[in-house]
């Protein structure tokens, strides 16, 4: 039995599957489950036997479809095996699926790509600060994500994304009210409910710990000077609890801890992530990772993404470790900590005596690490969105994917009663301040010299100039 752990995904077809196991017996890899045995595991057994591959296939009992032919034989669930190819199509189903593996602890699984594969979704990033946003960075761009950092209209598939803005650290509040009282159509149409999410926390002891080892520091943070004259230990106990600006750590850890109940968020903590460099263990680490290549449909080893996620030479990075509150905590700083309401400890799962298990893990991590990832089904692709009014003397709605600009003299127009043909005769583009410039152009620039600009574009395009 091969003890590596080890996912994999292909195109749905017979010889996408049959190149995989062909390399899987290869790698000595020969005992192997077909799941579930319908109609294309038998087309692929059927094949493997006529190709004439050295491996031994078994169907479960329990999800053969058909009866599996002579060279599959029948076994139970836990029967172990060298591997599993998942013959399931639907990305839902799959997703299901994959995570019966969550506590496997040897031999690769192969299993299709589908709109669920972490290529054809983009991903966002949510980290409450100093909890250990470097790490989180490092692991999704090993996972294989393209940094996209801002969100556009149009998030592309396989790119990472802060919520808003240009840093990871959005608050839940800020994004579910703030944002939605600003936006308009409430912004239903943001992309966040129908993409996955990672949001990392971590023991709020040691995130103060790191906030009194950075926020002091000239040109790390724009407050910097209200704790710069301060001793390490009156720093401490300012961030713990400060009526007059930065609120206690209650209130800031506070503010990010509603994302752990939404279901399309993996919630990560810093104590499982950070691996033995950070005075954590490789099995945390590898449970943690593998859990989550299962739920993005990743490729890879978990231990092998492991060895890239500590990185010392992040310009926000400072200890990086454990525990670190029983290293810096006073008896004064515990004392203070303890007098505030203790519910957001409890909500993070950190709620246990801390002088005894300065490295516990909060109590809740094998909750989030079961708990399935679940995609807003509404699409509002379709519905005709109301973005701005009276721009230059257009009304600009989203409908379809693009912007159009909709002069204001044809009043109140329902873009989904229109012709294509009447549509195409509206200034449009995939991303709004594009959409703008048209409208400027098209207002105040003369149709001939709109014309050779339009053409001066198409040739730069050509060329490779833009």
């Amino acid at each position: 039995m091969n003890h590596k752990l080890e996912l994999d995904f292909v195109e749905y077809n017979l010889a996408a599957f049959l190149d995989a196991c062909f390399k899987l017996v290869q790698q000595g890899k020969k005992a192997i489950k077909l799941r579930p045995f319908n109609q294309f595991a038998a087309s692929f057994a059927n094949k493997a036997s006529v190709n004439g591959m050295q491996a031994k296939f078994y169907s479960v009992k329990e999800d053969c479809e058909i009866p599996p032919p002579k060279n599959v034989e029948l076994c139970s669930e836990d029967i172990m095996t060298d591997a599993t190819i998942l013959f399931i199509p639907d990305a839902k189903t799959l997703s299901s699926h994959l995570l019966v593996y969550l506590d496997l602890k040897s031999g690769s699984i192969i299993a299709p790509i589908t709109q669920y594969y972490y290529k054809n979704k983009p991903l966002f990033l949510i980290s409450i600060p100093k909890s250990g946003t470097h790490l989180l960075y490092q692991l999704v761009e090993a996972f294989g994500y393209e940094p996209g950092i801002i969100c556009p209209d149009h998030p592309s598939p396989g790119t990472w994304y802060c919520i808003e803005y240009s840093n990871s650290h959005t608050s839940a509040r800020d994004f579910f009210i703030d944002t939605v009282r600003r936006s308009p159509f409430g912004n239903r149409h943001h992309p966040f409910p129908r993409s996955p999410a990672i949001f990392i926390y971590r023991n709020p002891l040691d995130i103060l710990v790191s906030e009194a080892h950075y926020y002091h520091q000239d040109g790390k943070t724009l407050f910097h000077g209200y704790l710069s004259k301060k001793s390490f230990e009156e720093r401490l106990l300012t961030l713990i609890n400060d009526p007059w600006l930065l609120g206690s750590i209650r209130d800031r850890v506070g503010n990010f801890v509603a994302w752990l109940d939404f279901q399309n968020v993996i919630p990560i903590s810093f104590e499982e992530l950070v691996g033995p460099n950070g005075g954590g263990s490789i099995q945390h680490q590898t449970l943690l990772i593998w859990s989550m290549q299962l739920k993005l449909h990743i490729p890879g080893n978990p231990r092998d993404f492991g060895d890239k996620v500590f990185n010392k030479r992040s310009p926000t990075f400072h200890e990086g470790r454990i525990g670190s509150h029983a290293k810096y905590f006073t008896n004064k700083a515990y004392e203070k900590f303890y007098e505030l309401p203790q519910d957001f400890m409890t909500l993070l799962g950190y709620d246990f005596d801390h002088r005894n298990n300065p490295r516990g893990i909060s109590k809740r991590a094998d909750e989030f690490r079961r708990r399935p990832l679940i995609y807003s089904e509404s699409d509002f692709e379709n519905t005709p969105i109301l973005i701005e009014r009276y721009y230059n003397g257009h009304n600009i709605v989203k409908y379809k994917g693009l912007y159009y600009g909709i002069p204001c003299s044809l009043g109140d127009l329902r873009l989904e009663l229109q012709e294509e043909s009447f549509l195409k005769t509206l200034v449009s583009d995939k991303e709004l301040t594009e959409l703008k410039q048209k409208i400027v152009l098209r207002r105040y620039v003369p149709s001939y010299a709109w014309k050779f600009l339009r053409c001066l574009k198409r040739l730069h395009k050509r060329l490779g100039l833009i």
